[in-house]
Protein backbone atom coordinates (compact mmCIF):
# COMPACT_ATOMS: atom_id res chain seq x y z
CA UNK A 1 0.00 0.00 0.00
CA UNK A 2 1.49 3.35 -0.75
CA UNK A 3 1.58 5.93 1.78
CA UNK A 4 -0.89 8.60 -0.13
CA UNK A 5 -3.07 5.22 0.46
CA UNK A 6 -1.77 4.97 4.00
CA UNK A 7 -2.90 8.07 5.52
CA UNK A 8 -6.33 8.57 2.97
CA UNK A 9 -7.34 5.19 4.83
CA UNK A 10 -6.27 6.88 8.57
CA UNK A 11 -8.64 9.74 7.64
CA UNK A 12 -11.30 7.89 6.79
CA UNK A 13 -11.00 5.41 9.60
CA UNK A 14 -11.08 8.29 11.63
CA UNK A 15 -14.40 9.28 10.84
CA UNK A 16 -17.71 8.87 12.43
CA UNK A 17 -19.14 5.91 11.72
CA UNK A 18 -21.12 6.64 8.28
CA UNK A 19 -25.06 5.87 7.73
CA UNK A 20 -26.33 2.67 5.88
CA UNK A 21 -27.47 4.54 3.14
CA UNK A 22 -25.11 7.59 2.66
CA UNK A 23 -26.87 10.73 1.07
CA UNK A 24 -23.65 12.13 -0.40
CA UNK A 25 -19.50 11.76 -0.37
CA UNK A 26 -18.22 11.93 3.20
CA UNK A 27 -15.13 14.10 2.14
CA UNK A 28 -15.29 15.38 -1.59
CA UNK A 29 -11.39 16.55 -1.39
CA UNK A 30 -10.46 12.83 -0.85
CA UNK A 31 -11.74 12.31 -3.84
CA UNK A 32 -9.05 12.92 -6.57
CA UNK A 33 -6.57 11.92 -4.13
CA UNK A 34 -7.82 8.11 -4.37
CA UNK A 35 -8.41 8.25 -7.89
CA UNK A 36 -4.72 8.96 -8.35
CA UNK A 37 -3.43 6.03 -6.41
CA UNK A 38 -1.31 3.33 -7.62
CA UNK A 39 -2.72 1.06 -5.70
CA UNK A 40 -5.02 -2.16 -6.65
CA UNK A 41 -8.71 -1.64 -7.53
CA UNK A 42 -9.99 -3.54 -4.32
CA UNK A 43 -7.99 -1.16 -2.72
CA UNK A 44 -9.34 2.17 -4.53
CA UNK A 45 -12.70 0.88 -4.50
CA UNK A 46 -12.81 -0.06 -0.81
CA UNK A 47 -11.44 3.76 -0.15
CA UNK A 48 -14.15 5.19 -1.98
CA UNK A 49 -16.95 2.88 -0.37
CA UNK A 50 -15.28 4.22 2.94
CA UNK A 51 -15.73 7.84 1.79
CA UNK A 52 -19.60 7.17 0.65
CA UNK A 53 -18.76 7.52 -2.93
CA UNK A 54 -20.99 4.85 -4.29
CA UNK A 55 -20.59 5.74 -8.00
CA UNK A 56 -16.45 5.82 -8.05
CA UNK A 57 -16.80 2.14 -5.78
CA UNK A 58 -18.93 0.68 -8.35
CA UNK A 59 -17.42 1.89 -11.23
CA UNK A 60 -13.68 0.51 -10.02
CA UNK A 61 -15.85 -2.95 -8.56
CA UNK A 62 -17.50 -3.98 -11.57
CA UNK A 63 -14.18 -3.15 -14.10
CA UNK A 64 -12.86 -5.46 -11.68
CA UNK A 65 -15.28 -8.53 -12.25
CA UNK A 66 -14.29 -12.17 -10.82
CA UNK A 67 -11.66 -10.68 -8.16
CA UNK A 68 -13.10 -11.79 -4.83
CA UNK A 69 -12.63 -8.70 -2.92
CA UNK A 70 -14.25 -6.62 -6.07
CA UNK A 71 -17.04 -8.90 -5.94
CA UNK A 72 -18.14 -8.67 -2.31
CA UNK A 73 -17.35 -4.91 -2.13
CA UNK A 74 -19.82 -4.83 -5.20
CA UNK A 75 -22.33 -6.71 -2.86
CA UNK A 76 -21.61 -3.45 -0.05
CA UNK A 77 -22.04 -0.42 -2.10
CA UNK A 78 -24.96 -2.17 -3.61
CA UNK A 79 -26.62 -2.56 -0.17
CA UNK A 80 -25.50 0.89 0.83
CA UNK A 81 -26.93 2.38 -2.19
CA UNK A 82 -30.62 0.95 -1.59
CA UNK A 83 -30.59 -1.89 -3.56
CA UNK A 84 -30.86 -4.73 -1.90
CA UNK A 85 -32.04 -7.09 -4.40
CA UNK A 86 -28.49 -6.72 -6.36
CA UNK A 87 -26.92 -6.92 -3.34
CA UNK A 88 -27.66 -10.67 -2.55
CA UNK A 89 -27.31 -11.33 -5.65
CA UNK A 90 -23.77 -10.75 -5.23
CA UNK A 91 -23.25 -12.10 -2.23
CA UNK A 92 -24.42 -15.57 -3.84
CA UNK A 93 -24.14 -15.67 -7.28
CA UNK A 94 -21.79 -12.83 -8.00
CA UNK A 95 -19.22 -13.71 -5.90
CA UNK A 96 -19.30 -17.75 -6.07
CA UNK A 97 -18.04 -18.43 -3.10
CA UNK A 98 -17.56 -16.69 0.21
CA UNK A 99 -15.51 -13.66 1.26
CA UNK A 100 -13.38 -14.38 4.38
CA UNK A 101 -14.29 -10.98 5.94
CA UNK A 102 -17.98 -12.26 4.97
CA UNK A 103 -17.36 -15.34 7.32
CA UNK A 104 -15.45 -12.96 9.87
CA UNK A 105 -18.52 -10.52 9.96
CA UNK A 106 -22.09 -12.40 9.27
CA UNK A 107 -20.82 -16.13 9.45
CA UNK A 108 -21.80 -17.45 5.97
CA UNK A 109 -23.56 -15.96 2.99
CA UNK A 110 -27.07 -16.92 4.51
CA UNK A 111 -26.49 -14.53 7.73
CA UNK A 112 -24.94 -11.84 5.34
CA UNK A 113 -27.66 -11.38 2.89
CA UNK A 114 -30.03 -11.20 6.67
CA UNK A 115 -27.99 -8.26 6.99
CA UNK A 116 -29.43 -7.17 3.91
CA UNK A 117 -32.76 -7.69 4.56
CA UNK A 118 -32.40 -5.80 8.32
CA UNK A 119 -30.44 -2.95 6.45
CA UNK A 120 -33.01 -2.64 4.47
CA UNK A 121 -36.06 -3.11 6.97
CA UNK A 122 -34.19 -0.70 9.52
CA UNK A 123 -34.77 2.20 7.50
CA UNK A 124 -38.22 2.62 8.64
CA UNK A 125 -36.96 1.49 12.30
CA UNK A 126 -34.26 3.54 13.47
CA UNK A 127 -33.65 1.86 16.88
CA UNK A 128 -31.70 -0.97 15.15
CA UNK A 129 -29.86 1.77 12.86
CA UNK A 130 -26.53 1.97 15.56
CA UNK A 131 -26.53 -1.91 15.87
CA UNK A 132 -26.73 -2.07 11.91
CA UNK A 133 -24.28 0.78 11.56
CA UNK A 134 -21.85 -0.41 13.69
CA UNK A 135 -21.40 -3.90 11.94
CA UNK A 136 -21.01 -2.18 8.63
CA UNK A 137 -18.62 -0.06 9.74
CA UNK A 138 -16.71 -3.43 10.77
CA UNK A 139 -17.35 -5.15 7.64
CA UNK A 140 -15.91 -2.14 5.30
CA UNK A 141 -12.92 -1.81 7.65
CA UNK A 142 -11.94 -5.32 7.75
CA UNK A 143 -12.42 -5.19 4.02
CA UNK A 144 -10.13 -2.55 3.28
CA UNK A 145 -8.03 -4.15 5.64
CA UNK A 146 -7.95 -7.56 3.52
CA UNK A 147 -7.87 -5.47 0.20
CA UNK A 148 -4.25 -3.74 1.92
CA UNK A 149 -3.02 -7.23 2.93
CA UNK A 150 -3.25 -9.46 0.20
CA UNK A 151 -2.96 -6.61 -2.40
CA UNK A 152 0.21 -8.41 -4.29
CA UNK A 153 -2.26 -11.32 -4.52
CA UNK A 154 -4.92 -9.41 -6.45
Amino acid sequence: MTAEAREIASILLARPIPSLKPSNVYDSSLTPRIDALSDSIPVLSALHLLNDDIDRAHTLAQSDDGNLTSNYLHAQLHRREGDYWNSKWWLGTGMQSSHPVLDKVHGNTYQAKQFVDDCQAVLDMSYRANELEARQWQELKLTLEYALDHEKEI
